[in-house]
């Protein structure tokens, strides 16, 4: 890619980072975020997890006990039967925070609690009625003594109201306060140790409740903000009725060994909140989040944020991949590919704190990839108009004024279409004039060669000194006539003229037709051309006259007695190369370098050889056949070659073969 291009490159690809990371940081497109994330937990749904099981307080068990709230002592009841079946821990989803009317029932619960010990029971972090003041409300005095853990529930709402992820510490004044199922995950003793968090940032938080002011005790701190990965839609949790439970319907064996968790699932009682994984607006049981969030705990599938600064750097850089290839690319497969990336990208981010538990919140580098095609497009749109501009300004000397050809800064006050028929109107222009030219030359060298061909001839029948003087001098004119022929004809060749050929019997009739030139110098030629048949498609007589050309060119400056060899190869790239070389000096490099050009001789040649067009007319083939044309040196041998594309092995069914 030229310089001017790769630094084109290197400026978009810095203003695409600076956009992706403006956008991560400000965070104007957190919802695309969160749609993301939800993405990739409708996509993580796994198997239905048996550890858990939730003691439903639904429709059937208000219909047959009464509706709500039910006396203490049922649930000092249920909690004797429930205990009764050893079940690894209870969490009690159901706040108890003010005492009952009956203290005997208070009474009664907390016995049942302190028999079982395995109880664990929930703080409620809420905002009073008057003043909208924050309070923390823990159990009552006799239940808080009784549990065998105290945490607090609930979970963070994002912007959208969606609940995506908890606080593992949490207060008034200072983050003291575990979750609900961190408590019962150690009840327990399921808690992995690396679910707790760590000592450093307890000690913050004690140190930032003692440096805290008195009016500061009010003001919610929160800590180690993890996000949930849900283990399916609302309904994917195992639940039995608490009136089932209650009535004895339910065998011991269901609850043995397992976590059991005692909450409302009524939509009458008000306690669900909606889930990225919520199906039809359906929201989830806070007994069932609490579930999920035991799980994830357990499993190890709580998720992290990846820290800012890694995750803005990694941001610029994933802002910057469409840059590797929208400059090497036509417009079209760029699109697709730029289309591609940010539908991968998107994804990937989704899936990936499914298979790593990290979370990158991609909406700035997303935004970013929006933005690569239409920007790199604009910019090509700007070198494109630019470069038309500069052709119009060089083409205006023949374009008519009537088109905007008359004044230079006129063309800055035209369209890009009208830029665009401009140059297509020069471009005709330059092709009839082209074309004009090649008839020309032509119909010069046709007819200059037909009377010095006929001059010649006179001369060689009727003989004697004067035409043995001008013999020379017409022959050389009449072979630069040829030469001017043949070199309209090979920059006239039509590619859909062409048509398949065997380039071996083409070589082979090439040496045939040199045979008595190598014989009246003296020389040998030597053939190293395959056997079979080896396909190009191509213009016979043009590939044939350079083989001529390269073999004319050998005979006249190898050395008498010498050996000039010719031959043909497939390359690996699916080229064909074919070669003359002769004994003689390496050329300089100077020498190489105009030794294709027009009217180029090398310095050995005898006076009166040809106008310098021969090897011109060699490359122009090659060219125009979509090959090219060089020569190397080795060994006191130079090697002049021709690569031509290689066609298939075989003749199109139905054509006939130019030989």
């Amino acid at each position: 890619m030229p310089q001017v291009w790769r630094n084109e490159a290197l400026r978009i690809a810095l203003l695409l980072a600076l956009i992706a990371v403006g956008v991560s940081a400000s965070g104007i497109l957190v919802r695309v975020d969160h749609l993301l994330f939800d993405v990739g937990q409708r996509l993580n749904w796994r198997p239905t997890p048996s550890p858990v099981l939730i003691v439903a307080i639904d429709e059937d068990s208000l219909d047959q006990l009464g509706r709500w709230p039910w006396p203490r002592e049922r649930h000092a009841r249920l909690l004797r039967l429930l205990c009764a079946a050893r079940p690894a821990a209870i969490g009690l989803d159901i706040a108890f925070s003010e005492p009952g009317d009956d203290l005997r029932a208070d009474r009664q619960l907390a016995e049942a609690v302190a028999a079982c010990g395995n109880v664990v029971l929930p703080l409620v972090i809420e905002v009073t009625r008057s003043g909208g003041q924050l309070l923390e409300s823990p159990p009552i005095r006799t239940l808080a003594a009784a549990a065998a853990g105290i945490g607090r529930i609930g979970v963070r709402l994002d912007e959208d109201g969606i609940a995506r992820s908890v606080d593992l510490r949490e207060g008034l004044g200072s983050a003291t306060w575990p979750l609900l199922a961190e408590e019962v995950l150690r009840v327990a003793r399921q808690l992995p140790a690396a679910a707790v968090p760590t000592a450093a940032a307890a000690d913050a938080a004690r140190q930032q409740a003692a440096a805290a002011p008195a009016e500061a005790s009010h003001h919610l701190v929160r800590q180690e903000l993890r996000r949930l990965s849900f283990a399916g839609p609302p309904g994917t949790l195992p639940r039995v009725p608490y009136v089932s439970l209650l009535q004895g319907r339910l065998q011991p064996e269901v609850f043995s060994g397992r976590i059991v968790l005692i909450g409302a699932t009524a939509t009458g009682l008000g306690d669900f909140v909606p889930t990225p994984v919520s199906a039809n607006s359906q929201p989830m049981p806070g007994v069932e989040v609490l579930g999920n969030v035991i799980l994830a705990m357990r499993d190890g599938h709580l998720i992290r944020d990846l820290s800012p600064l890694p995750a803005l750097l990694l941001t610029a850089l994933l802002a910057t991949v469409p840059m590797l290839w929208l400059p090497r690319l036509m417009p079209l497969p760029g699109l697709l590919l730029s289309t591609a990336w940010l539908v991968g990208m998107g994804l990937a981010c989704a899936l990936l704190p499914v298979f790593c538990n990290w979370w990158l919140a991609p909406s700035g580098a997303l935004l970013a990839g929006v933005f690569a095609f239409p920007v790199w497009g604009w910019r090509r749109l700007e070198a494109a108009r630019r470069h038309l501009d500069q052709e119009l300004r060089q083409l205006r000397a023949i374009l008519p004024a009537s088109r905007g050809g008359g004044a230079a800064d006129e063309i800055g006050r035209l369209g890009f279409e009208q830029r665009i028929a401009l140059v297509q109107t020069a471009q005709q222009t330059m092709q009839a004039l082209a074309a004009e030219r090649n008839e020309t030359l032509a119909f010069i060298s046709h007819d200059l060669r037909a009377p010095l061909a006929s001059a010649v001839s006179q001369l060689e029948i009727a003989g004697g000194a004067d035409a043995r003087r001008l013999l020379p001098q017409l022959r050389r004119a009449l072979g630069m006539a040829q030469s001017f022929l043949w070199l309209a004809r090979a920059e006239a060749l039509d590619a859909r003229q062409m048509r398949p050929l065997d380039l071996a019997f083409l070589l082979h009739q090439a040496v045939d037709e040199m045979y008595a030139l190598a014989r009246q110098r003296e020389l040998r030629l030597r053939r190293e051309i395959p056997d079979e048949v080896v396909w190009v498609v191509g213009d016979f007589e043009a590939i044939e006259r350079s083989a001529i050309n390269l073999l004319d060119n050998a005979l006249r400056h190898a050395p008498a007695g010498s050996e000039v060899a010719i031959g043909l190869q497939r390359l690996a790239a699916g080229e064909l190369r074919f070669w003359v070389d002769n004994e003689g000096a390496a050329p300089s490099a100077e020498q190489r370098e105009r030794m294709f050009r027009r009217f180029s001789r090398g310095e050995t040649v005898q006076h009166g050889a040809g106008a310098g067009l021969g090897l011109y007319f060699v490359r122009t083939v090659a060219e125009r056949h979509g090959g090219a044309a060089g020569v190397d040196a080795a060994a006191g041998r130079i090697r002049f070659w021709v690569e031509l594309p290689a066609a298939v092995d075989a003749a199109p069914e139905g054509r006939g073969l130019d030989v």
